[in-house]
């Protein structure tokens, strides 16, 4: 590594030292995409990446269950214990022919269509679609469906969380560099207080996954572990907005 690089992780890590508190009445928790078709090597889209590039898959979808399920898990237990708001984002189509996805993604599902008979990204109904059995959403909860990488792109999350008197948003999910990254940097733009997870995301390799953590602290949000993120939550002994969220958007 350079110097240069060397000067700027120590610069993004001071930043990402900085003092940081939570309040309860107006923190989020958005999962994003913990889908079957991402998580499960079944899927059409697992097997048309291992098509392309055997065991590419292997550390994510580690990762993902081993990791990743577990540290949302706990926090969704804690959100949930304490009355808090939660978001879920799945990335599927809508109609069930898959026009209404941005370009790439259809041109992805027109390819593994050809490579294993079934598309990538399903439509929203498809069981792959699918958030995973640990994290499944209960009545109340929102569930944004996008058809973009980023949420804020594709669905009216933005008006939601205002609605509810969100300002800050705590994000994990998958994948890092993708999907989790894009509307972490899109909520920070939009005047967010973003935290991403550090062991709640995954990416395809642990050196994508650590560029974009190193990469979002500082000019975008922080980067916390979950334990931390819990801790900042117990000693914010505020009592929850009454207000509760429903449906979809």
């Amino acid at each position: 590594m350079s110097i240069a690089h060397d000067k700027y992780v120590a610069l993004q890590r001071r930043r990402n030292a900085t003092l940081l508190a939570l309040d309860r009445r107006t923190t989020a928790l958005v999962i994003v995409d913990m889908q079957e078709y991402f998580l499960n090597p079944a899927s059409p889209f697992s097997r048309a990446c291992e098509r392309v590039v055997p065991g590419v898959l292997g550390h994510f979808q580690e990762r993902g269950r081993g990791v990743v399920e577990p540290s949302l898990r706990r926090l969704l237990d804690f959100f949930r214990a304490h009355g808090l708001r939660i978001v879920y984002t799945t990335v599927a189509s809508e109609l069930p022919d898959g026009r209404d996805l941005m370009p790439i993604f259809q041109q992805r599902n027109a390819a593994n269509r050809a490579a294993v008979g079934d598309v990538a990204i399903p439509p929203r109904a498809d069981a792959w679609a699918r958030i995973v059995a640990t994290l499944e959403p209960r009545p109340g909860e929102l569930v944004v469906n996008k058809t973009t990488y980023g949420t804020f792109n594709s669905t009216g999350l933005d008006h939601a969380l205002r609605s509810l008197g969100i300002a800050s948003l705590v994000v994990g999910g998958v994948v890092t560099n993708v999907c989790v990254e894009t509307t972490a940097r899109d909520a920070a733009d939009r005047g967010y207080e973003v935290v991403l997870l550090d062991d709640g995301c995954a990416a395809f390799s642990p050196e994508i996954n650590e560029a974009t953590l190193l990469s979002f602290q500082g000019p975008f949000g922080r980067v916390r572990r979950t334990d931390e993120v819990l801790a900042l939550l117990e000693r914010a002994d505020v009592s929850p907005s009454p207000r509760a969220g429903t449906g979809a958007v």
